[in-house]
């Protein structure tokens, strides 16, 4: 199969946009996305500042969505720059938090800051979705400072394990039966676009190792994000608790020297 060209990735940028700003209407009713809970807040500011460390520091939330992230950044006095493709998703971002983080709409993968522009990076879900991951990391490294630290927390959102899809069907199953609202999405257009995908074939902590490795990035290792996927469980309705088990999430940790 040839390589894609940038046309192709343009076009397919556009339809992650649009997929995307679709969704942000319902984005926060879904565990997983929205912190729906103090306990799932705490559990992000542990990782946070286990990350970051205790002060505050300039930090970049790459692909912000409707500022989640963001919020858990603000609540341990970052200074905070969101950036986000979907005017959608900045909108509601926006109407959360006000003037209290510099929120921007653009390009992970072409960022415009200047060289050495932040303390840390912070990223979820995102780089699953990435055209150009290498481009993207690459720039990445370019706007930390020395001694910066990047923090990825993303899954494998296409392969399950036997398991795992018991553990799926059994959730969705429960949720039927309790009469719990589906947030729909455009599933052909999901299947369309993630078919498209670099990492279509799913994302793994190694091939991403190995990608930031390629990049620049030393000391990565993986980060406990499971504290926030069981503070999460603890609060979920149980037919969303099971189905936060059926994929394979993690967070890695990586620093420029």
């Amino acid at each position: 199969m040839p390589a894609p060209t940038p046309q192709d990735n343009f076009s397919l940028k556009e339809e992650i946009r649009a997929y995307w700003s679709v969704r942000a209407e319902t984005f926060d009713l879904s565990y997983g996305h929205a912190i729906k809970s103090d306990r799932e807040m705490q559990a992000f500011q542990r990782l946070l500042r286990d990350s970051f460390g205790p002060k505050p520091i300039d930090v970049l939330d790459l692909a912000c969505g409707t500022g989640e992230i963001t919020r858990a950044l603000l609540s341990l006095n970052h200074r905070v720059t969101a950036l986000d493709f979907s005017e959608a998703m900045i909108e509601r971002a926006r109407a959360k938090h006000g003037k209290s983080a510099r929120i921007l709409l653009g390009d992970a993968e072409r960022l415009l800051d200047s060289d050495a522009s932040y303390d840390a990076l912070i990223t979820r879900h995102l780089v699953w979705t990435l055209t150009d991951p290498e481009a993207a990391f690459a720039e990445w490294f370019r706007v930390l400072r020395p001694g910066g630290r990047l923090l990825v927390i993303d899954g494998d959102w296409i392969n399950r394990t036997r398991l795992q899809a018991l553990i799926n069907r059994f959730g969705n199953w429960l949720r039927d039966r309790r009469g719990a609202p589906v947030h729909q999405i455009d599933s052909d257009t999901h299947a369309s676009i993630s078919q498209r995908f670099f990492f279509k074939d799913g994302l793994s902590q190694d091939r991403l190792k190995g990608m930031l490795t390629a990049a620049g990035f030393v000391n990565i290792q993986p980060a406990d994000y499971i504290q926030v996927v069981r503070a999460q469980q603890m609060t979920a309705p149980v037919h969303d608790a099971i189905r936060l088990g059926s994929s394979t999430r993690f967070a890695l940790l990586a620093e420029k020297r």
